[in-house]
């Protein structure tokens, strides 16, 4: 049987620790105070326009994932944090850099890299490589993941007409959902397992009777479902 690693009991629970992770991977010359210290706006649809264009152009992270289309994955925020400290102590009155951490990944080559840039200025501040394996999951992951699930036929065969209603929450959000699904991050540790290099996650359906017998994997390099009973195939 093929041993994997659930990375989380669910995604919701791993998300807390997705920007931690992300966080950790940023280069060390870089002297930024923690994730979000300042209060700051959500990403606008014209600045990931800019982040899109700014990382994808960049010789640097080109040289890492090669050629093809990457995907772009928006982490945390940062700010310089000389800029920060002068900003709070009332010394200046601009506000500090806006910097974000960027992480893409190849589903073509399975390379994956680590930029900060600055938004304001389309600049790419520093590069890293990073192994595709240690991208962390996010939000954006899950919803990908319960999107090709609704758009299998098997997947809709087998939950039936109520497949659309399922929704995925924020980590934070307390409401009470009748149509839940879970996203399962799964990590191998089998080098014949596709998910040993490719991000698999697995989407558990709840209703207000219980979870459905069934789970689908999603393989999310390569957008592929498969459907599975809920016992079958038992991480470990």
């Amino acid at each position: 049987m093929t041993s994997r690693i659930v990375v989380s009991s669910a995604l919701v629970a791993s998300l807390c620790f997705a920007e931690a992770a992300l966080a950790q991977v940023q280069t060390p010359a870089t002297e930024a105070t923690p994730a979000r210290p300042l209060e700051a706006g959500p990403i606008t649809t014209e600045e990931r326009q800019v982040i899109d264009r700014t990382v994808l152009s960049d010789a640097r992270v080109r040289a890492i994932v090669g050629e093809g289309a990457p995907r772009v994955i928006t982490g945390v925020e940062e700010v310089d944090k000389a800029e920060a400290d002068a900003f709070l102590a009332g010394k200046t009155t601009t506000p500090p850099t806006r910097r974000l951490s960027v992480i893409l990944i190849n589903p073509q080559t399975h390379q994956a890299a680590h930029a900060l840039i600055v938004p304001s200025e389309n600049r790419v501040l520093s590069v890293e490589s990073i192994a595709a394996v240690n991208v962390p999951f996010f939000r954006d992951d899950a919803d990908q993941a319960l999107a090709l699930a609704k758009a299998d036929p098997n997947v809709r065969r087998a939950v039936g007409d109520n497949l659309d209603r399922f929704e995925i929450l924020d980590s934070a959000s307390e409401a009470r959902v009748p149509f839940a699904a879970q996203a399962l991050p799964l990590r191998s540790s089998d080098p014949r397992d596709v998910c040993s290099v490719d991000r698999c996650v697995d989407i558990l359906f709840r209703t207000e009777n219980g979870y459905l017998p069934i789970r689908a994997h999603v393989n999310l390099t390569r957008r592929s479902v498969e459907i599975h009973s809920s016992t079958e195939g038992q991480h470990r």
